[in-house]
């Protein structure tokens, strides 16, 4: 028996030492004695350890498992459907939610206030361990003695209901909100607060916040143009999604290969953008269009239109090639040749013609205001044109003694010699009957060879 005892005091000594080579030990320690209410209990207090690398961390982890604790406490005393029992992540996005939304809101409890007021400083008493771990690892164990009473506890309790009455009001406030809002980027920001709702609530609210939030973004995904009025040279739009009408923002971007954007402006307080245009480069454009569009914080909404023909429309094209020969009464002139092919019955006149020349591709907007602008001439022509088909645009070009030294001279020179290096461009100045305004069109490009 005697010997069973031994055997047994034995095991037991190498599994103590055994435990005191595994366990942690303090290197260093804040005052001699570990206090008795380290580990314990205390009515009206929250002993709180938080462990760390370095007493900063450990200083961070206390805090946090206090205000969760404290939390907890609140959750555990109330029935409501905003879920706070497992940590502060649902206090963040209160905070969040009430530091992002720049729309007014009901929100004025002092719950959040109360719980950022936990601080260190208000323990009434604190205790530290450096340990070192086995693995030669140490790491700060930081221990305070929080005072918390049932009197405080009630108080954060009853602001903790006033808070979610506040948030369930709020939630009321957004469908109404939603519903009355006529502005892409308010919409955003209710987006925002009802998605913040949303994660802060659960059951039956959280649905409800979930259906808002669903109902702006069909909102937000429907968001189109819709044409008021449309005649060339003018466009009025709104801005409709589903039934509803959106205040429009002055910002627009117009996109077009031959029409040119005047100028635009907001009427009928700010509910439709009037867009002027000028289309008379692209009569001889066919299918001519523009694109508009505009960004709302990242909802980007466009449209193409094609530009409508006006009252007494001509529309032509230049053909390619032009063809020019020397004057039969003066060799030195030359007569231009320029086909055209009338698409429209409209009666009308070519009254005069810009004729530039170059060696190579014309962009006639580079073309004369460049080095080469001595080779861009008037010609007045007046050659009335009445109904659809093809046609050829004749005209004669005077040159001087001075003309036969530049460009037009070397193209007189050279083009009987067929040279194919030789583009023409210009433009075609025409008027309707009954129509005070002259209308342009443009070409360029167009190859020049010799006629016979």
């Amino acid at each position: 028996m005697k010997k069973r005892i031994t055997y047994i005091a034995f095991l037991l000594l190498i599994f103590v030492g055994f435990l005191s080579c595994s366990l942690p030990r303090a290197v260093e320690v804040s005052q001699k004695k570990r206090p008795s209410w380290v580990y314990g209990l205390n009515n009206g207090y929250i002993i709180i350890e938080g462990v760390g690398a370095n007493f900063e961390n450990a200083q961070n982890d206390v805090l946090k498992k206090l205000k969760e604790r404290i939390v907890n406490s609140v959750a555990v005393n109330i029935s409501s459907e905003m879920n706070i029992s497992i940590n502060e992540t649902v206090i963040d996005n209160m905070s969040k939610y009430r530091e992002d939304t720049q729309l007014q809101t009901n929100i004025t409890t002092d719950f959040l206030n109360s719980l950022k007021g936990v601080s260190l400083s208000k323990s009434e008493a604190y205790y530290w361990e450096k340990q070192k771990y086995p693995n030669k690892m140490t790491k700060v164990h930081y221990h305070i003695m929080y005072p918390f009473t049932e009197m405080e506890l009630n108080n954060l309790i009853k602001e903790w209901e006033q808070t979610d009455r506040a948030f369930t009001l709020e939630l009321k406030a957004l469908r109404k909100s939603v519903g009355a809002c006529n502005r892409v980027a308010d919409l955003k920001i209710l987006r925002s607060k009802t998605i913040a709702l949303e994660k802060i609530f659960t059951g039956s609210r959280k649905t409800e916040a979930s259906i808002i939030k669903s109902e702006i973004e069909q909102l937000l995904d429907n968001l189109r143009f819709e044409v008021q009025k449309h005649e060339r040279g003018r466009l009025v739009l709104k801005l409709l999604s589903s039934d509803r009408y959106f205040k429009m923002d002055s910002e627009v971007l117009f996109k077009s290969d031959c029409a040119i954007l005047q100028d635009h402006k907001l009427i009928n307080d700010d509910e439709a953008l009037e867009i002027n245009y000028d289309a008379d480069f692209c009569f001889s454009v066919k299918n001519a269009n523009f694109t508009i569009s505009q960004n709302y914080k990242e909802t980007e909404i466009s449209i193409d239109f094609l530009i409508p023909d006006g009252e007494n429309t001509v529309r032509f094209t230049v053909n390619d090639p032009i063809r020019l020969k020397r004057s039969s009464v003066n060799p030195q002139n030359l007569r231009w040749y320029i086909p055209m092919r009338v698409f429209t019955e409209t009666d009308f006149t070519v009254i005069r013609v810009e004729l530039a020349v170059s060696h190579s591709n014309i962009d006639l907007a580079q073309f004369i205001k460049g080095k080469e602008k001595e080779s861009f001439y008037t010609a007045e022509i007046n050659q009335a044109f009445t109904a659809k088909g093809d046609y050829s645009l004749q005209f004669e070009v005077q040159t001087s003694n001075a003309d036969r030294k530049s460009l037009i001279g070397q193209l007189v020179n050279v083009i009987m010699n067929e040279s194919p290096s030789y583009f023409a461009g210009g433009k075609i100045f025409i008027k309707t009957e009954g129509e005070e305004p002259e209308f342009i069109f443009v070409f360029e490009n167009k190859r020049i060879v010799r006629s016979e």
